[in-house]
């Protein structure tokens, strides 16, 4: 069972650097990495309908702007590993991966704040010296390692040690840490926030983005109602553009001939 519990921490190291190595290709979603962990544990039909399960509870918990979601990737083999084994089924498997995935998500923000603040200062030396495979090695090893490994090591021990004591020891964690850790979170959406207004720091964009603002705060719109007006109004301006140049270039093949 060791060797089963290892190979299944592998997948969640795995699944968790999905964002950090290859760009959100989802295959870190339960969905797909119930699959390898039915596989591991010797009971694919199950660990498949676990994981339908789990994805359909997570299926929104995508990252929009500043709305960080909880962690769905080491939870997600975790929870469907742990209703494998003791056989509990999706219940088991979703009142285990609800609190994991909050304090993984916890996690995560701490090592955006802490080892990213010091792999964005090594990278900085490294492109100021011209090092590219030095950058790139800081950029693909830091903050990756940072989240997979303790993501590995707390689905092993959950699995080795029982997920009774990895609840305890969750519920033993101070408030104020747990508050300050929010708090810190919360700062780094700020300057998420700040660094896309420094993108946007256009006059030709700023208006778009009082207008989204507008539409979220007066209006009471959601995010996939400001997207989908987002899209309609980007096809006025692609279609009102198109047509607008080709008349011009009408006009003057008009003038030439």
């Amino acid at each position: 069972m060791v060797v089963q519990y290892l190979l299944v921490a592998l997948v969640a190291f795995v699944a968790s650097m999905d964002e950090q190595l290859f760009g959100i290709t989802m295959l870190g979603r339960p969905l797909f990495t119930s699959l390898f962990v039915g596989l591991i544990l010797g009971d694919v039909q199950q660990g498949v309908i676990v994981g339908a399960a789990l994805e359909s509870m997570f299926m929104g918990a995508i990252m929009v702007g500043a709305a960080v979601p909880p962690e769905v990737y080491a939870s997600g083999v975790l929870g469907c590993a742990f209703a494998i084994i003791t056989g509990t089924g999706t219940a088991a498997a979703v009142a285990l991966a609800l609190p994991v995935s909050v304090f993984l998500q916890v996690w995560r923000n701490f090592c955006y704040a802490v080892p990213g603040a010091f792999a964005c200062r090594r990278i900085e030396a490294a492109v100021e010296a011209h090092d590219l495979k030095k950058a790139n090695f800081y950029h693909l090893t830091i903050v990756p390692l940072s989240i997979g490994i303790p993501s590995a090591l707390l689905v092993f021990c959950s699995l080795f040690f029982g997920a009774d004591i990895i609840n305890n020891a969750l519920n033993a964690i101070p408030q104020f840490v747990m508050d300050g850790l929010n708090v810190a979170s919360g700062v780094m959406v700020c300057i998420g926030f700040a660094l896309l207004i420094r993108t946007m720091g256009d006059n030709k964009l700023l208006p778009w983005l009082f207008l989204g603002f507008i539409m979220v705060i007066y209006l009471g719109m959601d995010v996939i109602g400001v997207a989908a007006a987002a899209i309609c109004i980007a096809l006025i301006q692609a279609f009102g553009s198109g047509s607008g140049q080709a008349k011009s270039v009408a006009v003057e093949e008009e003038e030439d001939f």
